[in-house]
């Protein structure tokens, strides 16, 4: 092991051209093989072509791991929006929908699941790639609600909100199996966040 070697930030994803970075890039590629998350350590490891030590001194927990995964396939999904990037919280909101839906994007659906599922039973738990991706969507959420006129306080509430009410929505998709309720519960929101807007315009 390289004592010298440079660790990645946590939750962030590694430099392009480290060793890191390589690893990251071998464990996703093992599990868009596999089409499934519900591997050990050792198995992405072996599936990396490396040890499990190797990637327990990079990345730290499978969870930590698992989050860095579903970090660079939302980065690699983002690519596809190339000039098309959303400039209001409809927009967002309804890209990140049909992202949730998309059925190609199924490995994200496990990833996100198994993340809150391990969050859930183990609260000492740490998953920075996880809540970072949360924390920069309603960071998003936030600035797009204050350029349609919202105070910054609003803003923030609201944005947490729709984050909130998208994680919720999509576990009951996935539960009801595709619920037309779902369907209108989101129209819902979407209603909703465009009255909001309005009468932050007014």
């Amino acid at each position: 092991m390289d004592s010298d070697a440079e660790l990645p930030d946590a939750g962030a994803i590694p430099a392009e051209g480290s060793r890191a970075h390589e690893l990251l890039v071998a464990v996703v590629e093992y599990v868009q093989a596999e089409g499934r998350v519900d591997l050990s350590l050792r198995q992405l490891a072996e599936g990396a072509g490396t040890s499990h030590r190797m990637l327990g001194y990079y990345f730290g927990t499978r969870e930590q791991l698992l989050g860095l995964v579903m970090r660079h396939l939302s980065a690699e999904y983002i690519k596809h929006f190339a000039g098309r990037r959303p400039v209001t919280r409809v927009e967002a909101i309804t890209g990140t929908w049909e992202r949730f839906r998309e059925p190609n994007n199924r490995l994200q659906t496990q990833l996100l699941f198994t993340l809150a599922n391990a969050a859930s039973e183990r609260p000492d738990i740490e998953i920075p790639a996880l809540t970072a991706d949360l924390d920069n969507f309603t960071l998003a959420l936030t600035a797009f609600g204050q350029a349609e006129g919202l105070p910054p306080d609003r803003a923030a509430r609201e944005a947490r909100l729709i984050v909130s009410s998208l994680l919720g929505l999509y576990l009951d998709f996935y539960i009801t199996r595709g619920s037309t309720r779902v369907d209108d519960s989101y129209e819902a929101l979407i209603e909703w966040v465009q009255r909001s807007s309005s009468e932050s315009q007014r």
